[in-house]
């Protein structure tokens, strides 16, 4: 079982770090580092080439946090019993033995998108792969957060701000839908806490754009 996590996490973690931002900008002869906000997530990467290019990124880093969640645990668990031909628990069920491989997984793929070691650990902001990873974990609760995230986003034009109050609302929503969040559901439940304080840590240089006024809103003609 040791040998399913350790190797359930170094997977999950170089798959969640592809720069999909970075690749894609090269491929147009541009750095993203080096333009706009330096950030290498959908949102810059929009506002430099294209609101269609800000797109295609934030599927690609979400479809790489639903992968990993979806495919790592059991792929890495079903070569370790054959392996060990051992048999080992459910990878996902109402318990907490039952989630925590696939939350463990699903946590290291937004560490490797916030943290790539392909960029020298300067990566996005985590809001598009949590938002993959929570599709498959936590459906209901991560469309209650995607529609405060647009709700904010609509009122504010503040995409940070709506990934801030989105991110927080995902733990609120969680331990009000999720069953038993505190006790079979808990490793969900504190994960959702942990990615909340990570995008709001990564969103640290916006909070305080947006206290000064000079925080550059969507839809901005001001867009660069």
């Amino acid at each position: 079982m040791i040998i399913s996590y350790i190797t359930g996490i170094i997977i999950s973690y170089l798959i969640g770090a592809i720069p999909f931002g970075y690749l894609i900008a090269v491929a147009k002869g541009i750095d993203i580092r080096t333009q706009g906000s330096g950030n290498i997530g959908a949102t810059n990467v929009g506002r430099v080439l294209g609101r269609k290019y800000g797109l295609i990124i934030f599927i690609l880093d979400m479809l790489k946090g639903l992968a990993v969640v979806f495919f790592v645990p059991t792929a890495v668990s079903s070569v370790v019993n054959i392996l060990t031909t051992t048999d080992l628990p459910v990878l996902y069920d109402s318990t907490q033995t039952g989630n925590l491989l696939v939350i463990i997984c699903g946590f290291c793929a937004v560490l490797g998108h916030a943290f790539p070691v392909y960029l020298k650990f300067k990566g996005g902001k985590a809001v598009a792969t949590s938002f993959g990873v929570f599709i498959w974990l936590a459906p209901i609760s991560i469309a209650i957060a995607f529609g405060v995230w647009l709700l904010t986003v609509i009122v504010t034009r503040y995409v940070s701000l709506g990934s801030i109050i989105g991110a927080l609302s995902l733990v609120v929503a969680i331990v009000v839908v999720v069953n038993s969040p505190f006790v079979d559901n808990a490793y969900l439940t504190a994960m959702s806490v942990a990615i909340a304080i990570l995008i709001i840590v990564k969103h640290t240089s916006n909070i305080q754009r947006i206290i000064a006024r000079t925080e550059k809103k969507v839809f901005s003609k001001k867009e660069s």
